[in-house]
Protein backbone atom coordinates (compact mmCIF):
# COMPACT_ATOMS: atom_id res chain seq x y z
CA UNK A 1 0.00 0.00 0.00
CA UNK A 2 3.00 2.30 0.21
CA UNK A 3 2.68 3.03 -3.52
CA UNK A 4 -0.53 4.93 -2.68
CA UNK A 5 1.64 7.76 -1.33
CA UNK A 6 4.65 7.62 -3.67
CA UNK A 7 3.51 10.79 -5.51
CA UNK A 8 4.00 12.92 -2.39
CA UNK A 9 6.86 11.18 -0.63
CA UNK A 10 10.03 13.19 -0.15
CA UNK A 11 13.47 11.75 -0.80
CA UNK A 12 14.51 9.57 2.11
CA UNK A 13 11.08 9.72 3.77
CA UNK A 14 9.75 6.43 5.12
CA UNK A 15 6.14 5.43 5.78
CA UNK A 16 5.74 4.04 9.28
CA UNK A 17 2.14 2.83 9.09
CA UNK A 18 -0.90 3.05 6.78
CA UNK A 19 -4.53 2.95 7.88
CA UNK A 20 -7.85 2.36 6.09
CA UNK A 21 -11.31 3.40 7.28
CA UNK A 22 -13.53 0.70 8.76
CA UNK A 23 -16.02 -0.20 6.04
CA UNK A 24 -18.85 -1.21 8.38
CA UNK A 25 -18.69 2.11 10.25
CA UNK A 26 -18.33 4.13 7.04
CA UNK A 27 -21.33 2.55 5.31
CA UNK A 28 -23.43 2.80 8.48
CA UNK A 29 -22.66 6.52 8.58
CA UNK A 30 -23.43 6.97 4.86
CA UNK A 31 -26.77 5.15 4.91
CA UNK A 32 -27.93 6.70 8.18
CA UNK A 33 -27.15 10.15 6.80
CA UNK A 34 -28.88 9.26 3.54
CA UNK A 35 -31.99 7.99 5.31
CA UNK A 36 -32.24 11.13 7.47
CA UNK A 37 -31.80 13.28 4.34
CA UNK A 38 -34.51 11.63 2.21
CA UNK A 39 -37.14 10.62 4.78
CA UNK A 40 -38.99 13.88 4.16
CA UNK A 41 -39.67 12.79 0.55
CA UNK A 42 -42.34 10.42 1.89
CA UNK A 43 -44.55 13.43 2.59
CA UNK A 44 -44.67 14.63 -1.03
CA UNK A 45 -47.11 11.96 -2.31
CA UNK A 46 -49.09 12.09 0.94
CA UNK A 47 -49.53 15.84 0.46
CA UNK A 48 -51.03 15.20 -2.97
CA UNK A 49 -53.95 13.30 -1.37
CA UNK A 50 -55.29 16.64 -0.11
CA UNK A 51 -56.11 20.02 -1.59
CA UNK A 52 -57.55 23.21 -0.14
CA UNK A 53 -60.99 21.54 0.16
CA UNK A 54 -59.68 18.50 2.05
CA UNK A 55 -59.31 14.86 1.02
CA UNK A 56 -59.24 14.23 -2.73
CA UNK A 57 -58.17 10.61 -2.67
CA UNK A 58 -55.77 8.70 -4.84
CA UNK A 59 -55.70 10.32 -8.25
CA UNK A 60 -53.34 11.05 -11.11
CA UNK A 61 -51.41 13.69 -9.15
CA UNK A 62 -50.73 11.19 -6.36
CA UNK A 63 -49.35 8.57 -8.78
CA UNK A 64 -47.16 11.12 -10.59
CA UNK A 65 -45.89 12.39 -7.25
CA UNK A 66 -45.20 8.87 -6.02
CA UNK A 67 -43.36 7.99 -9.23
CA UNK A 68 -41.26 11.14 -9.13
CA UNK A 69 -40.46 10.56 -5.45
CA UNK A 70 -39.41 6.94 -6.01
CA UNK A 71 -37.28 7.97 -9.00
CA UNK A 72 -35.56 10.67 -6.91
CA UNK A 73 -34.90 8.18 -4.09
CA UNK A 74 -33.47 5.53 -6.44
CA UNK A 75 -31.27 8.00 -8.35
CA UNK A 76 -29.98 9.63 -5.15
CA UNK A 77 -29.34 6.18 -3.64
CA UNK A 78 -27.24 5.18 -6.67
CA UNK A 79 -25.28 8.45 -6.53
CA UNK A 80 -24.72 8.00 -2.78
CA UNK A 81 -23.51 4.43 -3.28
CA UNK A 82 -21.20 5.42 -6.15
CA UNK A 83 -19.67 8.38 -4.30
CA UNK A 84 -19.29 6.30 -1.13
CA UNK A 85 -17.59 3.46 -2.99
CA UNK A 86 -15.16 5.87 -4.66
CA UNK A 87 -14.44 7.64 -1.34
CA UNK A 88 -13.76 4.32 0.37
CA UNK A 89 -11.58 3.06 -2.50
CA UNK A 90 -9.37 6.16 -2.47
CA UNK A 91 -9.10 6.81 1.29
CA UNK A 92 -5.82 5.99 2.99
CA UNK A 93 -4.22 7.60 6.03
CA UNK A 94 -0.61 7.24 7.08
CA UNK A 95 2.18 8.69 9.10
CA UNK A 96 5.77 8.83 8.02
CA UNK A 97 8.94 9.64 9.87
CA UNK A 98 8.21 13.35 9.20
CA UNK A 99 4.46 13.96 8.83
CA UNK A 100 0.82 12.89 8.77
CA UNK A 101 -0.58 12.02 5.31
CA UNK A 102 -4.21 11.76 4.20
CA UNK A 103 -5.08 10.47 0.72
CA UNK A 104 -8.62 10.71 -0.59
CA UNK A 105 -11.01 12.01 -3.17
CA UNK A 106 -14.00 10.98 -5.23
CA UNK A 107 -13.22 12.25 -8.72
CA UNK A 108 -9.49 12.88 -8.38
CA UNK A 109 -6.92 11.94 -5.76
CA UNK A 110 -6.08 14.61 -3.18
CA UNK A 111 -3.24 14.50 -0.68
CA UNK A 112 -3.04 16.42 2.57
CA UNK A 113 0.02 16.44 4.78
CA UNK A 114 0.82 17.93 8.15
CA UNK A 115 4.39 17.97 9.35
CA UNK A 116 5.05 16.92 12.92
CA UNK A 117 6.64 20.31 13.72
CA UNK A 118 3.31 22.02 12.84
CA UNK A 119 1.15 19.57 14.78
CA UNK A 120 -0.24 21.38 17.83
CA UNK A 121 -3.52 19.64 18.67
CA UNK A 122 -5.22 16.27 18.41
CA UNK A 123 -8.82 15.25 19.04
CA UNK A 124 -10.35 11.79 19.08
CA UNK A 125 -14.07 11.76 18.38
CA UNK A 126 -16.07 8.61 19.13
CA UNK A 127 -19.69 9.18 18.12
CA UNK A 128 -22.88 7.43 19.12
CA UNK A 129 -22.80 5.61 15.78
CA UNK A 130 -19.28 4.39 16.56
CA UNK A 131 -20.62 2.93 19.80
CA UNK A 132 -23.65 1.39 18.07
CA UNK A 133 -21.56 -0.30 15.36
CA UNK A 134 -19.31 -1.74 18.12
CA UNK A 135 -16.22 -1.91 15.94
CA UNK A 136 -14.03 0.25 18.22
CA UNK A 137 -13.94 3.04 15.65
CA UNK A 138 -13.67 6.80 15.70
CA UNK A 139 -12.13 9.83 14.03
CA UNK A 140 -8.77 11.39 14.84
CA UNK A 141 -8.35 15.08 14.02
CA UNK A 142 -4.92 16.67 13.84
CA UNK A 143 -4.63 20.44 14.21
CA UNK A 144 -2.08 23.11 13.50
CA UNK A 145 -2.08 26.91 13.84
CA UNK A 146 -3.07 27.19 10.16
CA UNK A 147 -5.78 24.52 10.43
CA UNK A 148 -7.04 24.45 14.02
CA UNK A 149 -9.42 21.91 15.48
CA UNK A 150 -12.30 24.34 16.03
CA UNK A 151 -15.11 22.09 17.15
CA UNK A 152 -15.34 18.47 18.06
CA UNK A 153 -18.85 18.36 16.55
CA UNK A 154 -18.08 19.86 13.14
CA UNK A 155 -16.52 17.57 10.55
CA UNK A 156 -15.43 20.45 8.32
CA UNK A 157 -13.37 22.30 10.88
CA UNK A 158 -10.20 20.48 9.95
CA UNK A 159 -8.89 18.67 6.91
CA UNK A 160 -6.35 16.44 8.66
CA UNK A 161 -8.61 13.63 9.81
CA UNK A 162 -8.32 9.88 9.99
CA UNK A 163 -12.05 9.15 9.52
CA UNK A 164 -13.78 5.93 10.66
CA UNK A 165 -10.51 4.46 11.87
CA UNK A 166 -10.28 1.40 14.08
CA UNK A 167 -8.88 1.75 17.59
CA UNK A 168 -8.57 5.56 17.46
CA UNK A 169 -7.14 5.99 20.97
CA UNK A 170 -4.49 3.30 20.46
CA UNK A 171 -3.66 4.72 17.02
CA UNK A 172 -3.24 8.24 18.37
CA UNK A 173 -1.12 6.93 21.25
CA UNK A 174 1.10 5.07 18.75
CA UNK A 175 1.53 8.17 16.57
CA UNK A 176 2.28 10.42 19.55
CA UNK A 177 4.82 7.95 20.93
CA UNK A 178 6.55 7.90 17.57
CA UNK A 179 6.57 11.72 17.36
CA UNK A 180 7.96 12.00 20.91
CA UNK A 181 10.82 9.59 20.21
CA UNK A 182 11.72 11.23 16.85
CA UNK A 183 14.97 13.17 16.80
CA UNK A 184 14.39 16.92 16.91
CA UNK A 185 15.75 17.48 13.40
CA UNK A 186 12.92 15.39 11.94
CA UNK A 187 10.19 17.32 13.76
Amino acid sequence: MEQMFEDVMEKGEKIIKIYRPNGCKFWSFVWLTYFISVIWLVFIPIGLLFNEDGWVGVGTAFWWGLGATLAAVVISMLITWLCGALWMKNRYCAYTDKRILVRGGIIGIDYKSLEFKSLTATVVKVSLLDKMVRKDTGTIKFGSPASPVLSMWGNHSNQYMFNHIEKPYATLREIKEYINQCPEEKK
